[in-house]
């Protein structure tokens, strides 16, 4: 499977942003999901897409859902965030909701894509962005003719959306992250989860805390410590994979999206995870 590179206008019509277009082949006009990636960017080490956007878009495809990854970073000159503190970053939550919106206007267009039923999912960075995203306190959220029907998003940093005393939930939200989480604390998310309870009581918003999980317990790779992280108060923090988590993780992702989205699934957790994950 081979995504088609497609050239993404930003919002604000100065910026052009690539796009990885991976189309599900079934008929008639199909939910869509838009994919956020991390403070890393959306590259590997060799300068092609990450494994893991091919693996979200195996599954989602396989139910008939189309994904759109969008790269936030590369058009505005910085490639990486990880490394870099608050007043180092040039690129912020708010332009990376813009990136969202304009994802979800280049949606709209297409007559292969159900507009009223677009997914947000997003990990680390990618997932602070989701929150940003269905905050509907925001104006420019509620100057957006399509919003997401559903949001989902792993292990993102909650401080910040803590802090904003305004802050309300647009959409129905799945957020999941491990509690040993030692780079985006899961007890942030855990009193946000209560503060918007407390205050939206019809919100639907599901947390997950996963027990011995750290941050980006739903990939594969072995658990490390990564250095150098410009964010982190010890510059350090663990990361990898947790098996049973992971597929946790993943089944609920799937169960949460069929709810939302009022469709049935058409795979197994069982079928769809023993998938194999090509990238050509």
């Amino acid at each position: 499977m081979e995504p088609q590179r497609i050239p993404l206008p930003s919002l604000d019509g100065k910026l052009e942003l690539p796009g990885y277009w991976f189309e599900a082949k079934a008929a008639g006009p199909r939910p869509a999901v838009i994919s956020l990636h991390g403070c890393g960017g959306p590259y590997d080490a060799k300068g092609r897409l990450n494994l893991g956007f091919y693996r979200d878009a195996t599954y989602f495809n396989a139910e008939a859902i189309h994904v759109l990854a969008v790269d936030s970073f590369t058009p505005r000159g910085q490639p990486s965030l990880c490394e870099l503190r608050a007043g180092e970053r040039r690129i912020t939550e708010d332009d990376r909701r813009e990136d969202v919106f304009a994802a979800i206007r280049w949606l709209a267009a297409r007559a292969d894509v159900d507009s009223t039923r677009i997914v947000i999912l997003g990990r680390s960075h990618g997932g602070s962005a989701v929150l940003n995203v269905v905050d509907r306190s925001s104006s420019l959220v509620q100057s957006q003719p399509i919003q997401p029907r559903a949001a989902i998003a792993f292990y993102p940093g909650c401080s910040t959306f803590l802090r904003q005393s305004r802050y309300q939930l647009g959409a129905p939200m799945l957020l999941m992250i491990g509690e040993l989480d030692d780079w985006t604390p899961a007890s942030r998310c855990v009193e946000l989860h209560k503060r918007i309870r407390g205050r939206q009581q019809a919100a639907v918003f599901d947390l997950v805390v996963y027990p011995g999980s750290y941050h980006g317990f739903d990939g594969i790779a072995p658990l490390t410590v990564r250095k150098g992280l410009g964010m982190v108060k010890s510059g350090q923090a663990t990361v990898g994979g947790n098996p049973e988590a992971r597929w946790q993780a993943h089944q609920r992702t799937f169960e949460f999206v069929s709810a939302q989205l009022g469709v049935p699934l058409a795979h197994s957790h069982e079928e769809r995870f023993n998938m194999k994950v090509r990238r050509n």
